[in-house]
């Protein structure tokens, strides 16, 4: 009876209908059994202790991959079902096949076969590779299996190509074997996500299983209920609060901008802006402690630096950049003429919201108090996600079902496929930039255009962190695009903390920056309206973001790291200075403050705020004095024409 309960469960959570067919059918479950395997092997090692590396990364892969084949129609889908079933019955084989001769060879390979596979080792590593180039483009589609197959060419002709792109000969061998080891999908990438990302997925499910996670939305509406800008800033809030733990910022427009956009628009915003706003919030979670999308425990594990240093170094940036949306749709709710909502939606508090909010404050205090207390980041997300399901438990309004049970041991492992499939893909990114030497080169390019000028050096490296990190996954993005861009930074004399914020804050705002802006393509489909348009709208509300790693290159010390050393008052002038600075950006850029503002006034105002950014503190005083006196002049105006009127 139990077992048909389960059944019928997986059928529900997978979204299996009962006519589907029999092969179909066994497939999907086959995959959910996968990703439920995955979930509990990332729940037990972390427990228990870790497997070595190799075998760890093989298990979780192999799991992964296979759950990816029975779950993702293949490219025969559209042309034959039944060819479509027997190729990813192959890819299953294939799969596990290469994956069981890796976990049974990987010690020798490693020992005494390096540099001398034998064909046996070649045969699995090229099939290996087959199946996550096959397993990548099902999830992410063909511009990460472009951007990978170009890093395979280079490999292999690369030695044809004209100047400093030039390397030596690679035999065919040598890519297998670098592609298919520690180097490569093996390597540090798809380590970070098992080691690290997988956990923090598995609390977001048990936040999204719970219920716990609804308080946000929650929380939200009843933080901006009554205000004129209320409906957008609440999705400013929700937006940013759920970004932050799911770590994707095209997921969570799909997941909250469904509800949001739709209330900006009935609100009298338009489509366009209410877009952009979504897509911009969507980037913020990612930036925001005390999760950051994972990426703060990813940093912390590559780099060494302990996460309570890189919570307080993102936390300014956040605020700053929270700060410029909240104050964006502040003044275009005024500019509009929108009326307050004071209908919004229900923000009654209920039990079953108490509950909520009980079981989230549990988990995050859990949570954030073992971080500070240095725990490692897994330990802790495994102990936060048993006090959610504990907390939860005490509620019968969120207690989990058996469905909810089968839903979350499913979904912890199928919510992360798609980016441990993704970093595996970029791992060969990587073996190609530094087997090739062309990461060096790039390197030595940028550190020689920044002793002519470091803001040229930092917009160049700004600029490669955007278009390598463009349609991937923001942890995917930010481990490529830091062992390109990252050891050129430092060698520019910035430290390591700043260096990695600065190719993260930059791979994240790769969602919104076209020409592959995806979270700009999942807004604008629910918008309806152009993606240009909102991508145009997208950028000109994250203004602010895309100055501030700038900012801290020149101004560490709105980092915080020195917060309590005898510099902490020029910190927190110099943090005024930033308020005064963005806001005044945004309300150019928005063209209202409490009036319309003139061509003149728009570009004083801009100009100003980029004064703020000098490292003479002249020019920065003079920034400041010339906004607030901008901004008063406009307030006094509009005060004295609405008193006329």
């Amino acid at each position: 009876m139990i077992f048909k309960s389960i059944d019928d469960s997986l059928k529900q959570v997978l979204n299996i209908p009962n006519d589907t067919g029999m092969v179909r059918q066994l497939l999907s479950i086959l995959g959910a059994l996968a990703c439920a395997s995955i979930t509990a092997f990332i729940l037990y090692t972390t427990a228990f202790g870790q497997f070595p590396g190799p075998a760890q990364y093989a298990i979780v892969l192999t799991l992964g991959m296979t759950a990816i084949f029975a779950l993702k129609p293949g490219p025969l889908a559209g042309v034959s079902g039944t060819l479509d079933l027997g190729l990813s019955i192959l890819l299953i084989f294939m799969t596990v096949g290469s994956g069981l001769y890796y976990l049974d060879q990987y010690q020798e390979i490693a020992s005494l076969r390096e540099g001398i596979p034998t064909d046996l080792d070649l045969t699995c590593y090229a099939v290996g590779i087959i199946c996550v180039l096959e397993g990548a483009r099902r999830v992410e589609g063909m511009l990460l299996i472009g951007v990978v197959a170009a890093a395979i060419v280079y490999m292999l002709f690369g030695e044809y190509m004209p100047g400093f792109l030039s390397h030596r000969p690679f035999w065919v061998a040598e890519v297998l074997e670098y592609s298919y080891s520690y180097q490569g999908i093996f390597g540090i990438a798809l380590g970070s996500v098992v080691d690290v990302v997988f956990v923090f997925v598995i609390l977001g499910v048990a936040l999204r299983v719970s219920g716990a996670g609804s308080f946000f939305n929650f929380l939200a509406m009843r933080l901006t209920k009554g205000r004129k800008s209320g409906p957008a800033q609440c999705a400013i809030i929700a937006s940013a609060m759920f970004g932050s733990i799911n770590g994707s910022a095209p997921a969570n427009v799909s997941a909250t901008g469904v509800l949001t956009i739709p209330m900006m628009r009935r609100a009298g915003y338009r489509m366009d802006f209410a877009g952009g706003v979504e897509a911009s919030a969507s980037c913020v979670g990612q930036i925001m402690p005390p999760i950051m999308g994972v990426g703060a425990f990813i940093m912390a594990e590559i780099t060494g630096i302990p996460y309570s240093s890189i919570m307080l170094a993102a936390l300014v940036p956040a605020f700053l950049f929270i700060l410029s949306l909240m104050v964006a749709v502040a003044l275009q709710a005024e500019k509009s003429g929108i009326e307050s909502q004071e209908d919004q939606d229900d923000t009654e508090m209920t039990q079953e919201r108490v509950a909520q909010a009980i079981t989230l404050i549990a988990g995050f205090s859990v949570l954030i108090g073992m971080l500070f207390s240095g725990f490692s980041p897994t330990f802790c997300g495994l102990a936060a996600t048993g006090v959610v399901i504990v907390v939860s438990s005490l509620f019968a309004s969120i207690r989990m079902d058996l469905k909810k049970v089968v839903e979350f041991i499913v979904d912890g492992g199928r919510d992360g496929l798609a980016v441990m499939i993704a970093c595996a893909a970029i791992g060969i990114v990587i073996a190609s930039f530094t087997s090739t030497g062309l990461g060096i080169k790039l390197n030595q390019m940028i550190v020689a255009m920044g002793g002519q000028s470091l803001l040229l050096a930092l917009v160049l490296a700004a600029l490669c962190s955007i278009v390598l990190g463009m349609g991937l996954p923001t942890a995917a993005s930010y481990l490529m695009v830091v062992f390109v861009a990252g050891p050129a930074i430092m060698d520019l004399g910035i430290d390591k903390l700043q260096t990695h914020l600065f190719v993260f804050y930059y791979a994240v705002l790769s969602a919104i920056t076209p020409p592959v802006a995806l979270a700009v393509f999942a807004a604008a489909a629910i918008a309806k309206v152009s993606p240009i348009a909102l991508a145009g709208r997208a950028l000109r509300l994250s203004l602010v973001a895309f100055v501030l790693p700038v900012v801290w290159v020149y101004h560490p010390e709105i980092n915080l790291q020195g917060i309590f050393s005898e510099t902490w008052l020029a910190t927190f002038v110099y943090i005024a200075a930033l308020i005064v600075a963005v806001v005044g950006a945004t309300a150019g850029q928005i063209g209202y403050f409490k009036k319309p503002l003139n061509v003149l006034e728009r570009v004083i105002l801009i100009g100003a705020a980029a004064a703020v950014v000098a490292v003479d503190w002249t020019l920065i005083l003079t920034g400041v004095l010339g906004i607030l006196f901008v901004l008063t002049w406009s307030w006094y105006r509009g005060v004295r024409v609405a008193t006329i009127d």
